[in-house]
């Protein structure tokens, strides 16, 4: 249906509009690590209160994946990016006016059920909106946007934390993903792959298909179930069926490795250089390197995929990622010391850890069929 076209502008446009959603959940999913300090600060609280606060998101990271993996296969992947993409800006919003943790763990929790189902659920998306010969590139390119939004949630914070304190960065980014959304609601296309499934909604897939520019909607090729049959949904348990079984286990367990010392760095980079020493403002930065890193390891894996697979890409990555990880944690950096070498290598970590990451997403995109994709990248993502 669309592998045979090149890519459209409309299609370009659809892939940004999507890509826009991770740039906010990147943004969104920092912003209480990088409040942290001046939070325990002003609070008078220590730096362990926030374990459990940063365990709670993590569990509604966990319900979100799995949801909206579910919603997004049964109801569309566009309802399922819009309601993630709205928990999390009404989440993020108000815990700018939190009084107390209990309410920032609360919110954190509920931001998690939206931060958790937006990356995979766009990946989805993304991989249904383009061409096979682009998909593993746009693929890539959609979660190079988390790190755009960490780059951005860094720059933002080194602005505003100095002056106006942590609530700001919540009110700003809640209120900016608040009005995004809205947006969104009126001028985001629904997955036309998910749409060629059901035949109640032709109508609207022919819409579609005729903005991306295709000759002659009723003669698409992808036909993937006949007129008055029931759509094509799998069900859950076919991930772990003899065919997915091995990809299934396999990128779960890759996803976890990846995430965990990714959202180790997201949550307690911060505060663990204010702790030893620095700045608000190195603080941020640090986090910024360690995106700047991931935007361009993304790039570097998108490309290296294309030419040499992605198993040896994957391999690379993480052995070199796993070098770079031990000689941060060697690095003698109390009193504030060794600040550039400190960024340097955060910012090495970002890009082996993002290029890993990368792959990840865009062989999953590749590994689930489309009747179980959006819960196969969302199991995935829960498993990280």
């Amino acid at each position: 249906m669309l592998d045979d076209l090149p890519l459209s502008s409309y299609q370009i446009w659809s892939v940004l509009m999507i890509a826009a959603t991770v740039i906010l959940d990147g943004l969104d999913n920092q912003m209480l690590g990088l409040a942290a300090p001046s939070l325990l600060q002003e609070w008078g609280i220590g730096r362990e209160a926030l374990g459990s606060v940063f365990a709670l998101g993590f569990v509604g990271m966990g319900i979100g994946t799995l949801t909206s993996g579910w919603v997004g296969d049964r109801f569309g992947r566009r309802g399922a990016l819009i309601i993630g993409v709205a928990i999390f800006g009404v989440a993020t919003l108000l815990t700018g006016f939190s009084a107390a943790l209990w309410q920032v763990a609360a919110l954190k929790t509920l931001a998690g059920v939206g931060l958790g189902g937006v990356p995979g659920t766009a990946s989805a998306m993304i991989a249904e909106f383009t061409p096979i010969r682009w998909r593993s590139v746009a693929v890539t390119f959609g979660v190079v946007c988390v790190s755009i939004g960490g780059i951005l949630g860094g720059i933002a914070a080194a602005l505003i934390l100095p002056d106006l304190g942590w609530r700001w960065l919540f009110y700003i980014g809640g209120t900016v993903t608040m009005v995004f959304v809205t947006w969104l609601w009126f001028v985001l296309p629904e997955s036309p792959r998910y749409l060629a499934e059901r035949p109640g909604r032709a109508a609207e897939l022919d819409r579609i298909l005729r903005r991306i520019g295709h000759p002659d909607p009723a003669s698409a090729a992808y036909v993937p179930v006949a007129a008055g049959e029931a759509p094509r949904y799998e069900p859950m348990r076919n991930l772990f069926g003899a065919t997915l079984l091995r990809d299934t286990l396999a990128l779960s367990v890759a996803m976890f490795s990846g995430m965990f010392m990714i959202y180790l760095m997201f949550n307690w980079a911060p505060t663990m250089l204010t702790s030893a020493g620095f700045g608000l403002q190195t603080a941020s930065l640090g986090l910024t390197s360690f995106n700047i890193g991931g935007t361009i390891g993304a790039m570097i894996a998108s490309l290296a995929i294309i030419r040499f697979g992605s198993r040896p890409v994957l391999i690379l990555m993480a052995v070199v990622g796993a070098g770079v990880c031990a000689t941060l944690a060697l690095l003698p950096i109390s009193g504030a010391r060794n600040e550039v070498a400190v960024l340097a290598c955060l910012g090495a970590l970002g890009l082996f850890a993002s290029a890993a990451q990368s792959a990840m997403f865009a062989v999953g995109a590749h590994a689930f069929p489309t009747g179980l994709r959006a819960r196969g990248l969302g199991l995935m993502g829960a498993a990280g």
